[in-house]
């Protein structure tokens, strides 16, 4: 069993892993998606092929599901 088992094990059952988001991360997260949203630069549609590629290429390497059938 590992340190990190061990200190899991021993926690609360009531105690969340997961932290909720403070209001300054949520603004900047939106803050970022709007920047994206706002991009006209063409970069995601020139790298995007790309990394579909790149992603189903891992996959089949590791014998798992392809992400995108097309």
């Amino acid at each position: 069993m590992t340190t990190q088992q061990i200190e899991h094990q021993n926690q609360s059952k009531t105690h969340s892993l997961i932290e909720p988001l403070s209001q300054e991360t949520i603004d900047k997260v939106l803050q970022l998606l709007d920047e994206w949203m706002d991009d006209d630069s063409g970069y995601d549609e020139e790298t995007w092929p790309e990394l579909k590629e790149a992603l189903d290429t891992e996959r089949d390497l590791v014998s798992a599901r392809r992400l995108f059938d097309e």
